[in-house]
Protein backbone atom coordinates (compact mmCIF):
# COMPACT_ATOMS: atom_id res chain seq x y z
CA UNK A 1 0.00 0.00 0.00
CA UNK A 2 1.53 3.22 -1.34
CA UNK A 3 -0.97 5.59 -2.71
CA UNK A 4 -3.97 6.34 0.17
CA UNK A 5 -6.94 8.62 -1.33
CA UNK A 6 -8.66 11.01 1.40
CA UNK A 7 -11.95 12.40 1.24
CA UNK A 8 -12.48 15.28 3.78
CA UNK A 9 -13.93 18.59 3.18
CA UNK A 10 -12.95 22.23 2.17
CA UNK A 11 -13.79 24.34 4.61
CA UNK A 12 -12.23 26.13 7.03
CA UNK A 13 -15.11 26.57 9.78
CA UNK A 14 -14.06 23.36 11.21
CA UNK A 15 -13.78 22.46 15.53
CA UNK A 16 -9.82 21.90 16.19
CA UNK A 17 -10.49 18.18 17.21
CA UNK A 18 -10.55 17.38 12.92
CA UNK A 19 -8.01 19.48 12.16
CA UNK A 20 -5.77 17.99 14.67
CA UNK A 21 -6.56 14.19 13.59
CA UNK A 22 -5.81 15.23 10.09
CA UNK A 23 -2.57 16.67 11.55
CA UNK A 24 -1.73 13.34 13.08
CA UNK A 25 -3.22 11.23 10.25
CA UNK A 26 -1.14 13.11 7.89
CA UNK A 27 1.98 13.14 10.00
CA UNK A 28 1.83 9.49 9.72
CA UNK A 29 1.69 9.39 5.94
CA UNK A 30 4.72 11.62 5.82
CA UNK A 31 6.83 9.87 7.87
CA UNK A 32 5.75 6.60 6.32
CA UNK A 33 6.61 7.66 2.82
CA UNK A 34 3.40 7.50 1.83
CA UNK A 35 1.78 9.76 -1.39
CA UNK A 36 -1.65 11.59 -0.24
CA UNK A 37 -4.31 11.30 -3.08
CA UNK A 38 -6.39 14.18 -2.25
CA UNK A 39 -8.89 16.89 -4.11
CA UNK A 40 -6.14 19.40 -4.38
CA UNK A 41 -7.98 22.17 -2.61
CA UNK A 42 -6.47 24.97 -0.73
CA UNK A 43 -8.74 25.08 1.75
CA UNK A 44 -10.03 23.25 5.06
CA UNK A 45 -8.59 19.60 5.63
CA UNK A 46 -7.44 18.95 2.50
CA UNK A 47 -4.95 22.20 2.78
CA UNK A 48 -4.15 20.93 5.90
CA UNK A 49 -3.33 16.95 5.18
CA UNK A 50 -1.47 18.37 1.82
CA UNK A 51 0.98 20.26 4.23
CA UNK A 52 1.06 18.20 6.72
CA UNK A 53 1.96 15.26 4.48
CA UNK A 54 4.62 17.18 2.69
CA UNK A 55 6.20 18.76 6.03
CA UNK A 56 7.13 15.30 6.98
CA UNK A 57 8.42 13.74 3.97
CA UNK A 58 5.56 12.29 1.84
CA UNK A 59 4.20 12.90 -1.81
CA UNK A 60 1.24 14.57 -2.41
CA UNK A 61 -0.68 14.43 -5.81
CA UNK A 62 -4.12 16.71 -5.86
CA UNK A 63 -6.95 15.80 -8.29
CA UNK A 64 -8.02 19.50 -9.74
CA UNK A 65 -11.07 20.34 -12.13
CA UNK A 66 -10.08 22.64 -14.66
CA UNK A 67 -12.15 25.61 -13.32
CA UNK A 68 -10.77 25.41 -10.23
CA UNK A 69 -7.10 25.45 -11.15
CA UNK A 70 -7.95 28.35 -13.43
CA UNK A 71 -8.72 30.24 -10.36
CA UNK A 72 -6.06 29.55 -8.03
CA UNK A 73 -8.13 27.44 -5.66
CA UNK A 74 -5.42 24.37 -5.50
CA UNK A 75 -2.82 24.01 -2.68
CA UNK A 76 0.62 25.45 -3.24
CA UNK A 77 1.63 22.20 -1.10
CA UNK A 78 0.49 19.21 -4.00
CA UNK A 79 3.75 17.89 -5.32
CA UNK A 80 1.32 16.99 -8.86
CA UNK A 81 -1.65 18.21 -10.20
CA UNK A 82 -3.86 16.20 -12.10
CA UNK A 83 -6.41 18.42 -13.87
CA UNK A 84 -9.54 16.62 -14.84
CA UNK A 85 -12.99 18.06 -16.71
CA UNK A 86 -15.44 18.05 -13.43
CA UNK A 87 -16.44 16.27 -10.58
CA UNK A 88 -16.87 13.12 -11.69
CA UNK A 89 -13.76 12.74 -13.34
CA UNK A 90 -12.02 13.78 -10.30
CA UNK A 91 -13.79 10.80 -8.01
CA UNK A 92 -12.99 8.30 -10.74
CA UNK A 93 -9.31 9.70 -10.82
CA UNK A 94 -8.67 9.23 -6.77
CA UNK A 95 -9.83 5.91 -6.99
CA UNK A 96 -7.82 4.72 -10.23
CA UNK A 97 -4.57 6.64 -8.24
CA UNK A 98 -5.29 5.20 -4.33
CA UNK A 99 -4.56 1.87 -3.18
CA UNK A 100 -6.98 2.27 -0.28
CA UNK A 101 -9.47 5.46 0.21
CA UNK A 102 -10.48 7.18 3.38
CA UNK A 103 -13.33 9.33 3.98
CA UNK A 104 -12.73 11.78 7.10
CA UNK A 105 -15.60 13.94 8.13
CA UNK A 106 -16.51 16.25 5.63
CA UNK A 107 -20.17 17.23 4.27
CA UNK A 108 -22.03 16.57 0.96
CA UNK A 109 -19.21 16.57 -1.31
CA UNK A 110 -17.04 13.64 1.16
CA UNK A 111 -20.65 12.27 1.16
CA UNK A 112 -20.91 11.83 -2.90
CA UNK A 113 -17.29 10.42 -3.23
CA UNK A 114 -18.08 7.89 -0.20
CA UNK A 115 -21.22 6.77 -1.61
CA UNK A 116 -19.57 6.63 -5.34
CA UNK A 117 -16.50 4.67 -4.04
CA UNK A 118 -18.72 2.23 -1.91
CA UNK A 119 -21.05 1.92 -5.03
CA UNK A 120 -18.60 1.18 -7.96
CA UNK A 121 -17.00 -1.43 -5.49
CA UNK A 122 -19.92 -3.53 -5.35
CA UNK A 123 -20.44 -3.36 -8.74
CA UNK A 124 -16.51 -4.29 -9.69
CA UNK A 125 -15.13 -1.28 -10.89
CA UNK A 126 -12.65 -1.69 -8.36
CA UNK A 127 -11.23 -3.58 -5.44
CA UNK A 128 -10.06 -0.26 -3.05
CA UNK A 129 -10.79 -0.94 0.38
CA UNK A 130 -12.89 2.25 2.16
CA UNK A 131 -12.50 3.25 6.07
CA UNK A 132 -14.73 5.46 7.62
CA UNK A 133 -13.49 7.42 10.17
CA UNK A 134 -16.22 8.30 12.64
CA UNK A 135 -14.45 10.49 15.16
CA UNK A 136 -16.39 11.60 18.00
CA UNK A 137 -19.64 9.97 16.81
CA UNK A 138 -19.49 11.87 13.72
CA UNK A 139 -20.67 9.44 11.29
CA UNK A 140 -22.84 7.61 14.04
CA UNK A 141 -26.14 8.43 12.29
CA UNK A 142 -25.04 7.74 9.23
CA UNK A 143 -24.13 3.81 10.39
CA UNK A 144 -27.56 3.93 11.99
CA UNK A 145 -29.11 4.55 9.02
CA UNK A 146 -26.90 2.32 6.90
CA UNK A 147 -28.89 -0.42 9.69
CA UNK A 148 -31.56 0.96 7.96
CA UNK A 149 -30.67 0.07 4.65
CA UNK A 150 -29.81 -3.39 5.59
CA UNK A 151 -32.85 -3.93 7.77
CA UNK A 152 -35.51 -3.11 5.05
CA UNK A 153 -33.32 -5.24 2.38
CA UNK A 154 -32.00 -2.30 -0.01
CA UNK A 155 -27.97 -3.18 1.19
CA UNK A 156 -27.93 -6.89 1.04
CA UNK A 157 -25.55 -8.92 3.09
CA UNK A 158 -24.11 -10.95 0.31
CA UNK A 159 -22.20 -8.34 -1.69
CA UNK A 160 -18.38 -8.04 -0.89
CA UNK A 161 -18.24 -5.64 1.43
CA UNK A 162 -14.91 -2.92 1.23
CA UNK A 163 -15.79 -0.92 4.62
CA UNK A 164 -13.86 -0.60 7.91
CA UNK A 165 -15.39 1.92 10.59
CA UNK A 166 -12.90 3.41 13.03
CA UNK A 167 -13.68 5.54 15.86
CA UNK A 168 -10.21 7.15 16.28
CA UNK A 169 -7.55 8.23 14.29
CA UNK A 170 -5.04 5.87 15.90
CA UNK A 171 -7.67 2.62 14.72
CA UNK A 172 -7.37 4.67 11.75
CA UNK A 173 -3.52 4.47 11.55
CA UNK A 174 -3.47 0.81 12.79
CA UNK A 175 -5.72 -0.41 10.08
CA UNK A 176 -3.47 1.32 7.76
CA UNK A 177 -0.52 -0.37 9.32
CA UNK A 178 -1.97 -3.37 8.94
CA UNK A 179 -2.94 -3.08 5.45
CA UNK A 180 0.89 -2.34 4.96
CA UNK A 181 1.97 -5.81 6.68
CA UNK A 182 -0.58 -8.30 4.94
CA UNK A 183 0.58 -9.97 1.66
CA UNK A 184 -3.19 -10.92 0.74
CA UNK A 185 -7.33 -10.74 2.46
CA UNK A 186 -6.87 -13.74 4.83
CA UNK A 187 -3.92 -12.00 6.26
CA UNK A 188 -5.69 -8.71 6.26
CA UNK A 189 -8.62 -9.96 7.86
CA UNK A 190 -6.44 -11.64 10.49
CA UNK A 191 -4.77 -8.20 11.26
CA UNK A 192 -7.66 -6.36 11.59
CA UNK A 193 -9.23 -8.62 13.61
CA UNK A 194 -6.61 -8.24 16.37
CA UNK A 195 -7.72 -4.66 16.56
CA UNK A 196 -11.44 -5.35 17.23
CA UNK A 197 -12.12 -4.22 13.68
CA UNK A 198 -14.20 -6.41 10.98
CA UNK A 199 -15.54 -4.92 7.38
CA UNK A 200 -18.63 -4.04 7.61
CA UNK A 201 -22.17 -6.08 6.61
Amino acid sequence: MQNIGIYCSASDELKDLFEKAAIKLGGWIGQNGKTLINGGSNQGLMEVFSKTVRENGGHCIGVIPQNFSERGWYSSHTDEKVIVQDLSERKEAIKKLSDVLIAFPGGVGTMDEFFDAWSSYHLGFHDKKIILVNIEGFYTPLIQQLDVFRKEKFLHDFLPNPLLIVNTIDLCIEVLEAMDKSRNSEQLNEQIGKLGVEFQR
